[in-house]
């Protein structure tokens, strides 16, 4: 598989009330060429500033240790290009740059556990226009401010590449975590219209109902997370007991069933390494919280 893909990061911000799990999903405009009109979590490509030594020196290099050898030896294991260290550290910075650029909400925190004060949250919150149009923005605005990057909250959940049929392409790895306390999700209304925390049955009423379209990783995604917060019983547990899942890469191929419908095709299928089409190297077994979710999946076609 080609290593020229742009690595990008995706995060589910995640919260817990009297409803239920809730997860904050956003909509892209209508008129980007990528994902337009889709709903979607807060997320985006990888830049080069988020690999630079101010943001390393604002990390906690622990938690980038153990995470990122967790991402090395997964890629490893399934024979997909591999990343390095600093990339790992730099998909974990780019997750919580995305999502405060996407959503408002700032995985940081003040250097030596100070405390935030009214004062430094609205200058924070007014340098996200900058941090949108300039990614290095982010981090002058650490460094003025004070603030290191919570990367140790970030549980490493899924890694989706998108597939060499589609036009753009990204290698996405995804991370789940607790939104942090007192932080409102908003969106700036440019590449993004409109945003929502919604439980289980809010999402499978509006997909049913026509009102959300989404891309096939973000509804197999949140298949998953629905399961496994069943599993453990409450979100707090949810994300400890899958602080060290092992996430093998999952490359989709396509079978086209209908001109409406197109059915995807995952690596743990039985006749996935047989179809037509780029792929990864299917493992001889696969963590049970993936073959828990049908090997295949049809959905309407977007476009």
């Amino acid at each position: 598989m080609t290593a020229t893909i742009p690595h990008a990061a995706t995060v589910l911000l995640l919260r817990e009330n009297d409803t239920g799990l809730q997860v904050l999903l956003t909509k892209r405009a209508a008129s980007l060429s990528f994902m337009g009109g889709l709903w979607v979590f807060p997320g985006g490509r990888m830049e080069a500033s988020d690999l630079s030594t101010e943001l390393a020196a604002r990390s906690d290099q622990a938690a980038i240790a153990d995470t990122g050898s967790r991402m090395l030896s997964a890629d490893a294991s399934a024979d997909t290009a591999s990343i390095d260290l600093d990339t790992a550290r730099g998909l974990l910075v780019a997750a919580c740059r995305e999502t405060f650029e996407e959503s408002g909400v700032l995985l940081a925190r003040p250097r030596g556990g100070g405390r935030w004060g009214d004062e430094r949250l609205a200058r924070v919150a007014a340098r996200r226009v900058a941090t949108s149009a300039d990614a290095t923005e982010f981090a002058r605005m650490l460094v003025d401010e004070d603030l290191v990057l919570d990367v140790e909250r970030l549980v490493y959940w899924s890694h989706w590449i998108t597939p060499a049929f589609e036009n753009r392409r990204f290698d996405t790895r995804f991370f789940a975590l607790t939104v942090p306390p007192d932080q409102e999700a908003s969106v700036d209304r440019g590449e993004l219209t409109h945003h929502a925390w919604l439980t289980e049955a809010d999402v499978r009423r509006h997909l049913a109902g026509g009102e959300m379209k989404m891309a096939p990783p973000t509804r197999a995604t949140l298949q998953d997370l629905w399961s496994s917060h069943r599993l453990h019983g409450g979100l707090a547990a949810m994300l400890e007991a899958e602080r060290t899942r092992i996430v093998p890469p999952i490359l989709p191929k396509r079978f086209e069933v209908s001109a409406a419908e197109i059915e995807i095709v995952l690596p743990w299928d039985e006749q996935y390494l047989q179809m037509p089409g780029e792929g990864c190297r299917s493992l001889a077994t696969y963590p049970d919280y993936l073959t828990a979710m049908p090997s295949r999946m049809r959905f309407p076609r977007l476009r």
